[in-house]
């Protein structure tokens, strides 16, 4: 049901007047980003991370929106000049032990807060100075009037000792009975596993764990929103219906869910991979099928030539 990254071919772009690929998973704009119940619902929990500094993981598969979701509560702090900082420590080369990458250690995320409070700091060199220096910028910074939101992203290659450790810092970071920190965790579901062992059980307890669901009865009109990204044709905006028949989609639909007759409490009945980012994928594919072999729409054999 996943697929390698897929391009539009030069002659389903042609057949179909397409510039570019409607349905790529990154939105250039906010009016590209599908609103569904989902997305207000969690995009409302990242607010409440932001107003009370509370503990929250959101997860979901690759390419479910968890970044997005952040970058539209991002652009409209920008949009609004909202008292707010977000502080991303880089996770390019995170990985949770020394043999593959680097872990996100505790120092890693004070030097991320110092730097983005005061990008001209000398960060402090001993354990002990660099939590008084963290403390300070954060107390001057609520001080001014502004919120903090820690954001890790690939939560799921975060090593468990820094999950505590996160757990610690923003029970610690305080001013009064005020958190000056919140804490946003973005990973697969490796996150939850971790987030439920026995060493890290302190953390589970704090945390609000927000799961992204599949697209599911939400894909023709994911689809058919993506489409509008498109140039309007005299005046008229793109319809889905020019690609792809109600047939196709079901059958998209179909080819994406596995059903695995499941019985029993805590027995999965059907796996959808019906993300953003794999459905992008399969529209990619079925378009370039379908100009392969002239038809003149996605259908429902032209899915399952795929």
């Amino acid at each position: 049901m996943l697929i390698q990254p897929q391009s539009l071919s030069n002659a389903a772009r042609q057949q179909w007047r397409l510039a570019f690929n409607p349905f790529d998973t990154e939105p250039s704009s906010e009016d590209e980003v599908y609103a569904s119940d989902q997305f207000h619902f969690a995009r409302e929990v990242v607010w409440q991370a932001i107003k009370g500094g509370r503990l929250t993981a959101i997860v979901g598969e690759s390419g479910a929106g968890k970044t997005t979701i952040v970058n539209s509560v991002e652009e409209e702090v920008m949009r609004q000049r909202l008292p707010i900082r977000f502080i991303r420590p880089d996770v390019q080369d995170m990985e949770d032990g020394e043999a593959r990458g680097r872990p996100l250690r505790g120092a890693d995320i004070h030097a991320a807060i110092i730097l983005t409070l005061d990008p001209k700091a000398a960060i402090a060199q001993t354990k002990e100075r660099r939590a008084r220096q963290v403390r300070q910028l954060l107390e001057r910074s609520t001080e001014d009037g502004y919120k903090h939101l820690l954001v890790i992203e690939e939560g799921h290659a975060i090593p468990t000792a820094t999950l505590n450790q996160l757990k610690r810092m923003r029970e610690a970071l305080k001013l009064g009975s005020r958190p000056m920190l919140g804490v946003l965790v973005l990973g697969h579901q490796e996150l939850e596993k971790k987030l439920n062992r026995h060493d890290t059980r302190e953390v589970m307890q704090r945390t609000e764990v927000i799961r992204l669901h599949p697209l599911g009865a939400d894909l023709t009109a994911y689809l058919q929103h993506r489409m509008q990204a498109l140039p309007a044709v005299a005046d008229k905006p793109r319809q889905l219906s020019e690609l792809i028949t109600p047939e196709g989609v079901d059958e998209l639909k179909s080819r994406l869910s596995v059903n695995l007759g499941g019985k029993g409490p805590g027995k999965a009945d059907v796996i959808s991979t019906l993300y953003p980012l794999n459905v992008g994928n399969w529209m990619a594919a079925a378009l370039n099928t379908a100009a392969a072999l002239g038809a003149p729409k996605v259908d429902r054999d032209v899915v399952r030539a795929i």
